[in-house]
């Protein structure tokens, strides 16, 4: 009798544990399963969401700094240019004052505009753990190397570097120049376009955009021909870096030309070689 006893006893406890695991696995191990999966469903849809808005951004941006680096210094990034006020284009070249003025505006907005859809998609994953997801991993890698073609002060290297021309954006300033892009058009949150961001250039009253536009120009206008202007360096690697960016986001994007800028970039400076990204 008391062996029976201690066997049901025994079966009971069993029973007792086997379905307290059963709670556990069910509330906590597979609750825990599902959370991660809603997570990485969560960063797939942002992923796909942004990608196409900030691909093109960057095509467009890669495009104007390769112009840049290739005809480097260009006839229209200076002060005098900006401050000019052509009334509209007389000559298709880049003679004409109005050419000159749209190619300096547009390139302030075209960095403006990647910074404003990096900055979008950085809040919107804010409280999501990007790690946990490959394509939110290969995005955040190539925007932190183009990041820092802006706000690393110490990549140059020559002992004589103190000499040098050079003008830095700050990690916190990349940021705020971004704020002042996104906009709201009903419930969604986006990027301004370039008309919108000329409007917010002329008001007549103080804007975001007016704050920080400054601070974009003061990066690319006067570039020195001396040899010695890091500004240079820094676009060749902020090309190659977008070059990675698209190649994470899309790589058909990438043509003859862009490969063969960007290997020419790779053999021609060891700053850009030294801290390119690996592939």
């Amino acid at each position: 009798m008391n062996n029976w006893l201690s066997f049901a006893v025994l079966a009971a406890a069993i029973s007792t544990f086997g379905a307290l695991a059963g709670v556990l696995i069910k509330d906590y191990f597979f609750a825990r399963s599902f959370e991660r999966w809603k997570q990485q469903e969560t960063l797939e849809q942002l992923y796909q969401r942004f990608r196409d808005p900030l691909t093109l951004a960057s095509r467009e941006l890669a495009d104007r700094i390769g112009e840049i680096v290739s005809d480097y210094p260009t006839v229209f990034l200076t002060n005098n240019v900006w401050n000019s006020r052509p009334a509209h284009q007389l000559e298709n070249n880049l003679d004409d004052p109005y050419y000159r003025r749209y190619k300096l505006v547009s390139t302030l907005y075209r960095l403006s505009a990647v910074l404003g859809w990096v900055e979008l998609y950085r809040q919107e994953i804010t409280f999501l753990h990007s790690k946990s997801n490959a394509h939110a991993q290969a995005l955040e890698r190539a925007v932190g190397h183009f990041r820092s073609d802006f706000a690393d002060g110490h990549i140059n290297e020559e002992s004589d570097w103190y000499q040098w021309r050079d003008t830095l954006i700050f990690r916190e300033e990349l940021r705020a120049i971004g704020e002042s892009m996104i906009e709201s058009r009903a419930t969604v949150r986006t990027v301004m376009g370039y008309g919108r961001y000329i409007e917010c250039l002329e008001a007549s009253s103080p804007n975001p955009v007016q704050r920080w536009a400054p601070v974009v120009l003061n990066f690319f206008v006067e570039l020195e021909t001396n040899g010695k202007d890091f500004r240079r360096v820094r676009m060749q690697r902020a090309y190659l870096h977008l070059f990675a960016l698209l190649s994470a986001l899309n790589p058909s994007l990438l043509n003859e030309h862009m490969q063969g800028l960007r290997n020419t970039i790779n053999e021609a400076n060891k700053h850009v070689r030294q801290y390119e990204p690996p592939s």
